[in-house]
């Protein structure tokens, strides 16, 4: 009888347990956090604070006063600042490449001027000045992406606003010439940009602008009659500071998903 009562104790531990742990919840396991992938695919808009520096070399201006046939050559190295704004879009593909286009504007004062005696004969003296006032770009990016680091060179078209003048006497008498120019031409720089956050990055970027040798109209400002023209030829550098805003399509983290038991 004790055998008996033992041995269906027995089965209804073994049975009973299983039919316990048939009934509890399993415990799933844990999922891994979801990992967050920066990207540098965006549109974005920022500004930008920097320095530049030029060389302009032509032929005297105040020749059409003097009505010199040989006229020495002018040089003008201007320098100053520029405050502006970019705008553009990126996409990053391959991992690492990012390829991008992007419009930036530029106003400013970059400036400078050149003392000089065209007559040989004081008290007769002249200033030329030149002076930039805005600079414009449309470029491709090409960029090597390091996570929140991007490397890369642009290149492409440049505008650019300028206004040149002469200032002198000759024989005693004043005279005063201007000449407007707008003018294009290409630039090509490089830069760093680093990502803060998916939303916000700044960048230090330097810029090379060529625009050519073209022909500048002098006009007296007193008659307002052009006087003729002066081929200027000009390079243009800038080192700029920018903060942009990234309308990113990068996702934010997910929360992690909790298994219930």
């Amino acid at each position: 009888m004790k055998t008996a009562f033992a041995s269906f104790a027995i089965m209804g531990l073994i049975f009973g347990g299983d039919v316990l742990a048939a009934e509890l919840p399993v415990k799933g396991p844990w999922p891994a956090p979801p990992v967050h992938v920066f990207t540098w695919t965006a549109c974005y808009l920022g500004g930008s604070a920097g320095a530049g520096w030029g060389h302009k070399e032509s032929a005297d201006p105040t020749a059409f006063v003097t009505g010199m046939a040989s006229v020495p050559l002018v040089t003008i190295d201007p320098s100053g600042w520029l405050v502006g704004a970019q705008a553009g879009c990126d996409f990053q593909f391959a991992a690492n490449t990012v390829v991008g286009i992007e419009g930036t504007f530029a106003g400013g004062r970059i400036k400078g001027h050149s003392d000089i005696v065209p007559f040989g004969s004081p008290p007769d003296s002249a200033t030329v000045f030149a002076r930039l006032d805005a600079l414009a770009t449309i470029t491709g990016r090409l960029g090597y992406a390091m996570d929140h680091l991007l490397a890369y060179a642009k290149a492409g078209f440049a505008w650019a606003d300028e206004r040149y003048s002469a200032t002198g006497t000759f024989g005693g008498t004043p005279f005063d010439l201007e000449g407007p120019k707008t003018r294009l031409g290409w630039t090509v720089g490089a830069g760093l940009e680093w990502a803060f956050s998916d939303f916000w990055s700044v960048r230090l970027e330097y810029d090379f602008y060529d625009f050519g040798n073209h022909g500048v109209t002098f006009i007296d400002s007193d008659s307002g009659l052009a006087v003729g023209s002066v081929n200027i030829k000009q390079t243009v550098q800038t080192v700029e500071l920018g903060l942009t805003f990234r309308f990113t399509t990068s996702p934010p983290p997910a929360a992690p998903i909790i298994t219930k038991y």
